[in-house]
C-alpha cells in the first residue's frame, strides 16, 4: 500500500533500508537527548525477529529524493498487549507524518488483535520520551491515555578485555541498560562497577484499548448471524 502526503509517500521497508532507518533513529535520539543510542546491528536483528514481518508490520515515509524521514512499527509484546514505535525526522515534524504512522499502526494492530481472539482486553501501547511533548499531544488527540512512566539508565563502562591483563592493556566498552518502572522493575542488567558515563532518560507509556475481550468476538458473531 502506498499512501501519499505532500511530496512524501509511505511504503513497507526492506532490509536494505536498515541503515537509513538506523540513521533516522539516531537523528531523533540526538534531537531529544543530545546523544544517540540505536545501533545498526540491533535494528537489523529486530527487523528479523520471530513474529515480525517488515512487509506488514512496519512502514517508512520517504521523500521524492528517496530520503527516509519517518518510520513506524507494531509488534506483539505480551499475550494481550501490542506495542509500537514511531520516529519522525526533526526537520519533517508538523507535516502529518506522525498521525499517518499512528493510523497505519492502529489498522494493523486491530488485525493482529482479532487474530488473538482473547477473552482479555487487548491494548496498544507506546513509550514516549518526556521531552517529546508534541508526540504526547498527538497521542492524547488520538485518544491514548498515559498509564505510567519509567526511567531508563544507560551506563557506558570502561572494561579491561582480560582480567589478567596488566595496566595499559586494551580496553573496551560495556553498556549496562537498566529499566526502572514506576510499578515494576524490569529488564535489569547487573551493574558490575559504579564507574562510567551515565545517561538517564524518562519515558511515558501511553495506551489505547483496542477491544475488551469477548465484546469484539460477540459483535462479530452477531454480524455474521445477521448477515
Amino acid at each position: 500500500m502506498i499512501v501519499r502526503l505532500h511530496n512524501l509517500s509511505a511504503r513497507s521497508p526492506q532490509m536494505e533500508d536498515v541503515q537509513a532507518v538506523t540513521a533516522l533513529m539516531v537523528q531523533c535520539d540526538a534531537a531529544e537527548f543530545g546523544i544517540a543510542d540505536p545501533m545498526e546491528e540491533d535494528v537489523q536483528k529486530n527487523s528479523q525477529a520471530s513474529g515480525f514481518d517488515l512487509k506488514t508490520d512496519a512502514w517508512v515515509i520517504v521523500t521524492r529524493a528517496g530520503q527516509i524521514v519517518g518510520y513506524g512499527e507494531v509488534r506483539q509484546s505480551e499475550e494481550v498487549q501490542l506495542s509500537f514505535a514511531i520516529y519522525v525526522h526533526p526537520d519533517y515534524r508538523g507535516r502529518g507524518i506522525g498521525t499517518l504512522l499512528i493510523w497505519l499502526v492502529e489498522d494493523r494492530a486491530r488485525q493482529m488483535a482479532r487474530r488473538l481472539q482473547s477473552e482479555k482486553p487487548v491494548t496498544l501501547s507506546i513509550a514516549i520520551s518526556n521531552f517529546n511533548q508534541a508526540a504526547q499531544r498527538l497521542l492524547e488527540r488520538e485518544r491514548y491515555t498515559q498509564e505510567r512512566h519509567f526511567w531508563r539508565l544507560l551506563v557506558d563502562i570502561d572494561e579491561v578485555v582480560s582480567p589478567e591483563a596488566s595496566d595499559g592493556a586494551e580496553k573496551g566498552k560495556i553498556r549496562v541498560d537498566l529499566v526502572i518502572d514506576a510499578q515494576n522493575l524490569m529488564g535489569t542488567t547487573p551493574l558490575a562497577r559504579r564507574t562510567g558515563m551515565y545517561v538517564a532518560r524518562q519515558y511515558h507509556v501511553y495506551e489505547k484499548v483496542l477491544h475488551t475481550g469477548h465484546t469484539l468476538m460477540e459483535q462479530e458473531k452477531q454480524y455474521v448471524t445477521a448477515g
